[in-house]
């Protein structure tokens, strides 16, 4: 998976395995400079897709839908309007 700039933050998505629930997209952030630590985020309210390549598809629209990243490091995700 690709990663990319926002703001101070370099953000990469990978898909880990949900105790053999299926599988979730994960979010690392790590501030660039220093000798910050990446950190990493589970999507809220995500619920496993049944098969890797699933998770990997919407990995992408999670990476795409991620449009800021908070002062710690946890991004931050689009909504859908109502």
């Amino acid at each position: 998976m690709s990663s990319r700039m926002i703001g101070d933050f370099r953000v990469r998505c990978d898909i880990v395995e949900d105790d053999g629930q299926g599988f979730k997209v994960r979010v690392w952030t790590r501030r660039i400079g220093g000798n910050a630590p990446e950190k990493s985020w589970l999507v809220p309210g995500q619920s496993p897709f049944p098969t890797r390549t699933e998770a990997e598809q919407g990995s992408l629209q999670i990476f795409e839908g991620i449009n800021g990243v908070r002062f710690n490091g946890e991004p931050e995700f689009a909504h859908a309007s109502a």
